[in-house]
């Protein structure tokens, strides 16, 4: 019996990978950028002098003027259009991680992709309303893109752990991932809440979950085209065994 959800190659999925291997690109070559150009300035020491690399947000990196009270014009338009690039990412992301597991349910794949989506869309608002300018309405933001996005990642991370090996490594990295981000948006909504300087660990979360999430996107989408036939000959062999028992 064939599969037919894996049949062939589908058209655009190496559009796919192109471009979110390139927003990924884009947002790293940027957001260096902007951290070279970040004047200082932690939550916890303003007197610090440039970016401290696990000490600052990347909301600090989009404050037209930084925490040591110097300007940062070209810094914040370089944070700001990273945090837009990478959100851009999330769309070909997610609307293509269904293809690697065909065998699952279509509605998996409709929340995956409209969850992914709606993840995206809050992103992109991150990267519009900077902290510094709209205050609580960065807040909201960050909830519109972080709870969407972590349960299409979730679902995606579900999808993933139920097909061959190299998927399942991704499965990993993706839980890694997931843990890292929801631990972290906890602490990040317990302290909007609190008064008080925030603990130095939520910086630090904050980038080690930017890291994972960069690793599992690529990896990911290197998936794509070697997964196909793979994927599928396990579940036509799945649906044989089925057929003669």
């Amino acid at each position: 019996m064939m599969c037919s959800p894996c049949s062939g190659p589908r058209p655009g999925a190496g559009a796919a990978a192109a471009a979110v291997n390139a927003t990924v690109a884009g947002f790293v070559a940027l957001i260096l950028l902007a951290m070279r150009a970040y004047p200082g300035g932690t939550a916890w020491d303003p007197t610090t002098r440039g970016n401290d690399f696990w000490l600052n947000y990347i909301c600090d990196l989009e404050r037209g003027v930084a925490l040591d009270g110097a300007p940062n014009p070209v810094g914040a338009a370089l944070a700001r259009t990273a945090v837009i690039v990478l959100a851009l990412g999330f769309v070909p992301l997610f609307w293509s991680i269904p293809r690697l597991f065909p065998w699952r349910s279509r509605r998996l794949g409709l929340a995956i992709r409209s969850m992914g989506c709606a993840g995206a869309a809050g992103s992109i608002a991150v990267g519009l309303l900077p902290s510094d300018r709209f205050g609580d309405l960065h807040v909201y933001t960050i909830l519109a893109a972080g709870l969407p996005s972590l349960a299409a990642a979730a679902l995606a991370v579900a999808g993933l752990a139920s097909g061959p090996p190299s998927q399942r490594h991704a499965a990993i990295v993706g839980g890694a991932m997931l843990a890292v981000s929801v631990i972290d948006l906890g602490m990040y909504l317990v302290q909007e809440a609190a008064t008080g300087a925030a603990p130095v660990a939520l910086a630090i979360l904050e980038r080690c979950a930017l890291l994972l999430v960069l690793a599992w996107m690529v990896m990911v989408v290197r998936l794509r085209a070697p997964l196909r036939h793979g994927a599928c000959s396990s579940a036509s062999r799945n649906i044989e065994q089925g057929d003669r028992q």
